[in-house]
């Protein structure tokens, strides 16, 4: 049975990212809701506690946490993600588990960052004689594939945007669209 929505519905779009550790989380947020509205979308922040809920032990804090934004990105149409560089050269890594969530959930991710540098140019690297390129950190492999993040959520089909503006006008696009069940 098929699910039919109203005419006047708007897609839901889950705003994934490191907005909610901002020191202005909320009037940030308010503003990417605000946004999505004007792209026809209904944005969804992240799980916000409550005040009680501050109370709770911090390990069943998280899990609420958690949960919330699961339930979150269950009941979205699509997800909007911030991967800009958070705490490092890359992104926040919540936000990337949740892009792969909604992924597997059959959802489209559109992404966006305000630092379009291939990855390797944020990370401090050397160069080995076979042309490898080294974290000088850690001395992991550096991947090389001339995207903007990670492989996994950074090339295709995944998209990575430059520009706030343009990824709600493709998550509205994406959002509209057929698409198959999550297999």
């Amino acid at each position: 049975m098929r699910n039919f929505r109203p005419m006047t519905y708007k897609p839901k779009a889950y705003l994934a990212g490191p907005a909610v550790f901002h020191p202005a989380a909320k009037a940030l947020l308010d503003y990417l809701v605000e946004m999505c509205g004007q792209h026809d979308l209904e944005g969804v922040a992240p799980f916000e506690p409550q005040a009680d809920d501050l109370k709770l032990p911090p390990a069943e804090l998280a899990a609420m946490i958690r949960h919330g934004n699961i339930e979150r990105i269950r009941e979205c149409d699509v997800v909007i993600a911030c991967v800009s560089p958070f705490r490092g050269p890359g992104a926040c890594p919540g936000t990337t588990w949740e892009m792969g969530y909604a992924e597997a959930l059959g959802k489209p991710v559109i992404a966006w960052s305000e630092d379009m540098r291939p990855y390797k140019e944020r990370v401090p690297h050397d160069r080995d004689e076979d042309g490898r390129l080294f974290c000088r950190q850690h001395g992991m492999v550096v991947e090389d594939f001339g995207l903007v993040e990670n492989l996994m959520y950074a090339a295709q089909p995944a998209e990575v945007l430059s520009d706030l503006e343009a990824a709600f006008k493709r998550a509205r696009q994406l959002a509209a669209a057929p698409r198959p069940a999550a297999g």
